[in-house]
């Protein structure tokens, strides 16, 4: 994983891929166009463009940084996309629970889709606050 240039941010994290536009602050999406480029230059994860795909290959990645490092995960989707399977959520989730070195930064237009996943669990022990917009 490399360095992000995003600067409020370490590294991404991205365990899916893809969107679609659901807001105005969709309209201008630097990850949609980041994605086809990606998609042209043949990069595994981006054969389907923008495309939403889950990526569990990408699951356990902040697992082998030992090094505390903020993550913004997903970068190039949105956690709570109403294709994300809950199943794979549980799975990211687990995986934040199990590298309480890192600090994860989660943002998402659909809060309603988060409310419905979180309305019976837990919010990981590290999770002090969430905000959406």
């Amino acid at each position: 994983m490399k360095k992000s240039k995003i600067e409020w941010t370490e590294q991404t994290w991205n365990p899916s891929v893809g969107c679609n536009k659901v807001s105005s602050g969709c309209q201008n999406c630097y990850a949609e166009t980041m994605a086809k480029r990606l998609k042209a230059m043949g990069i595994k994860g981006y054969e389907n463009g923008f495309e939403f795909s889950t990526m569990p290959e990408r699951l356990e990645q902040p697992l082998n940084i030992k090094k505390p490092t903020k993550f913004f995960v997903n970068s190039m989707s949105d956690l709570f996309h109403e294709k994300m399977p809950f199943a794979h959520l549980d799975a990211i989730f687990e995986i934040i629970e199990k590298t309480p070195w890192h600090t994860y930064q989660i943002l998402t237009k659909r809060e309603k889709l988060m409310s419905e996943y979180f309305m019976d669990k837990n919010l990981p022990k590290k999770c002090m606050a969430w905000r959406y917009c």
